[in-house]
């Protein structure tokens, strides 16, 4: 159940075909194809029965409000005159549109976030939505946050020359006032727990 929730979830957040989804996504499933169609359909004629909605729907119902119904779109728009999204390269394709119908009569919208950072792909992150903000909004202002607190000068050097390699990109350098003579260490890790192994062992060893 839960891999086929993530299936329709998925399709649902990304605004993609749930065919297309399983074949790129899950294609061992793919012989299972008309079997999720039709478990998606009983799930939304359930949820209309019972008049409830789901967390998806939240977001797909709340943007065919604002698309189809005049009153209401008109009314959210006014009421929202600043609008502040952070974390906005995580943003799916739903999130934005719901966001440019409600800030587009003011155009008061502010976004914090990092395209180099965008790692909500498989939930169905967009990192279009972040790249493509100043084609939507032409009159874009923006303010680049380079300074970083947390790590040492030798690993945001580390982190300028891998990012500074990206086809498309907002052009940043990183840099901190907080330097070190120790270099980073670059460590071959399998998956997660052994990463999560070697990590304890270090912290052991030091």
């Amino acid at each position: 159940p839960s891999v086929a929730h993530a299936i329709l979830s998925f399709a649902s957040n990304a605004k993609r075909p749930i065919a297309e989804v399983v074949e790129e996504k899950y294609s061992a499933l793919f012989p299972y194809l008309e079997d999720i169609q039709k478990a998606h359909q009983r799930y939304q004629k359930q949820k209309q029965q019972s008049n409830v909605m789901d967390f998806d729907d939240l977001l797909t119902k709340w943007l065919l409000l604002l698309s189809s119904f005049e009153p209401a779109r008109t009314q959210l728009q006014e009421q929202f005159q600043y609008i502040l999204v952070d974390e906005y390269q995580d943003t799916n394709i739903l999130q934005a549109e719901i966001i440019r119908w409600l800030a587009a009569k003011r155009r008061n919208i502010l976004v914090v976030g990092d395209d180099a950072q965008s790692i909500y792909g498989f939930r169905g992150a967009e990192i279009r939505n972040i790249l493509d903000f100043p084609k939507f909004y032409s009159e874009t202002k923006t303010f680049y946050l380079e300074q970083n607190y947390r790590s040492t000068q030798p690993i945001l050097q580390l982190a300028n020359e891998i990012i500074g390699r990206n086809f498309e990109q907002f052009p940043k350098k990183l840099f901190t006032a907080k330097e070190s003579t120790q270099r980073p260490l670059v460590i071959e890790i399998g998956d997660t727990y052994q990463q999560a192994s070697f990590v304890a062992r270090q912290i052991q060893a030091l």
